[in-house]
């Protein structure tokens, strides 16, 4: 896409139902550099919002760094291109491509962002702000979405966080300690968490969030969404006729602890069963720590080593609880309709169950009200034009009636990367989406980077309705 600077216009101040306009931050007022999506007629006089076609109006970037989403949305407006980036972050396969992917972004972005969005805290969709800090420091946003457990004004979301951050790692510790390649995908996910704590106790991602909060270039405005609330869009986007709607996360605290429901699930073998739910096999009356014992109790085995010993001795009870903090953070996810240019586009971050559950049946699945999926989800499904394919495409993170309900013919983007996880990404859910798509499911690692170790030659070429150029590291979407 070529760009250009242009010349300022004048902004419409029309609002919208689903979405509402915002206040700039400090800089950012309605100058804006960059030529839209294949260029915008010269001399249009067309209300903005009013073209119904896609062509040279719309693009959607996934750029490759391995296993993390870093998406770019750019829409054609009156003033120019603008710039949409939904996640930025690697963990587990990090290909060593994220920042050269970051400066491209700039480039791409001529480092103005209309909107920032981060999905959830995990690494591999923040990580890229904390790692590239230098370069987002230069780049004005107008405006930050987040979802509601982000909010520095809510006290039972901070508590919440911090205590899942302290368990992780704590379970990084406890796994790193039996030294064994199988609590290698455990402490991964541990590690997915905090991004990984350095000396001084302190996480990676926080690091991240602190960017997300007060590292770029001017201060934008920020906002804490759950589902049904109403969007506050910068008012270039307005403009653009892009209208947005927040379908997650909900606020019922006992649907973000819902990870999975087997019968929605895309699976290798029928045999899987569910998720074990592991309890302690003793009281917190029969718990203690090594001080209240007198030194000679360790005189045949030190504390660690009896820790390691019970921790043997019981191996899914801190796999499960990996699992199931990983989990809790990927249900936390923003999730986005968008619509512009007579095209929707629903990006579901890393969305499991519960968070599905609430879209889909308007509350927990089974119960009374909510035994089948809601006339809105069913609407909003069967006319997407795009799917973000939720959690790199694991099992557990869109559900078969999600799949039956989408267009036929949408298409899909996944962000992915072998042997990250076993099972991720789950083969038979990308067979099932891509023949709901007629094939145009297109993956991050269909880019090659010409390095054999990552390189996957099983994921096949690019569809047809997306393009890549060889030596870049990102596959576009351009209706």
């Amino acid at each position: 896409m070529a760009v250009k600077k242009t010349k300022k216009s004048k902004s419409q101040s029309k609002s919208h139902p689903k979405s509402s306009p915002a206040k700039k931050g400090k800089t950012g007022g309605s100058k804006t550099h960059g030529k839209p999506p294949g260029g915008a007629a010269p001399g249009s006089t067309a209300a903005p919002g009013a073209t119904t076609d896609a062509k040279g109006k719309l693009r959607v970037r996934m750029y490759r760094v391995g296993f993390g989403d870093f998406f770019m949305l750019t829409v054609a407006a009156p003033s120019g291109a603008k710039h949409i980036l939904i996640d930025c972050g690697v963990h587990a396969k990090d290909i060593g491509t994220i920042h050269d992917a970051v400066a491209q972004m700039q480039k791409d972005c001529d480092s103005k962002l209309s909107l920032v969005i981060m999905t959830h805290r995990h690494a591999d969709h923040i990580s890229g702000f904390g790692k590239c800090s230098e370069i987002f420091s230069q780049i004005t946003v107008d405006r930050v979405w987040m979802p509601w457990f982000e909010d520095p004004a809510n006290h039972t979301a901070t508590a919440f966080q911090a205590g899942l951050t302290a368990l992780a790692g704590r379970l990084t510790m406890r796994l790193a300690a039996r030294n064994d390649p199988e609590s290698e995908r455990f402490i991964s996910m541990a590690d997915n968490i905090t991004g990984g704590l350095n000396a001084a106790g302190v996480s990676a991602n926080q690091k991240a969030l602190d960017v997300l909060q007060k590292g770029f270039k001017n201060k934008p405005e920020h906002d804490y969404y759950k589902a049904g609330d109403p969007a506050k869009l910068p008012q270039d986007l307005i403009d653009a006729g892009l209208t947005a709607q927040i379908l997650g996360p909900p606020i019922d605290a006992s649907l973000i602890s819902q990870m999975s429901n087997k019968s929605q699930q895309y699976l290798a073998e029928a045999a899987e069963t569910d998720d074990a739910q592991v309890k302690p096999p003793f009281s917190d009356a029969f718990r203690t720590d090594a001080k209240a014992y007198p030194a000679a109790a360790f005189t045949f085995y030190k504390p660690d080593d009896i820790t390691k010993l019970v921790d043997e001795s019981q191996p899914d009870v801190l796999a499960a609880k990996a699992q199931g903090a990983d989990n809790t953070l990927n249900n936390q996810s923003l999730v986005v309709l968008f619509s512009v240019a007579g095209k929707k586009l629903l990006f579901a971050g890393d969305a499991q169950w519960g968070n599905w559950e609430n879209f889909l049946y308007g509350g927990r699945y089974g119960t009374p009200g909510h035994m089948e999926m809601t006339k809105t989800a069913a609407d909003i499904l069967g006319e997407i034009d795009f799917y973000k394919v939720g959690h790199h495409g694991s099992t557990n993170a869109t559900p078969k009636g999600a799949v039956a309900a989408m267009k036929h013919g949408c298409v899909g983007m996944c962000s992915t990367q072998m042997l990250a996880y076993p099972g991720v990404p789950r083969d038979q859910l990308l067979a099932a989406l891509s023949d709901r798509m007629d094939g145009q499911l297109a993956r991050s690692d269909q880019a090659a980077i010409n390095d054999a170790k990552w390189d996957n030659p099983n994921a096949g070429p690019v569809p047809s309705r997306f393009k890549h150029t060889g030596g870049t590291l990102y596959i576009d979407y351009e209706p």
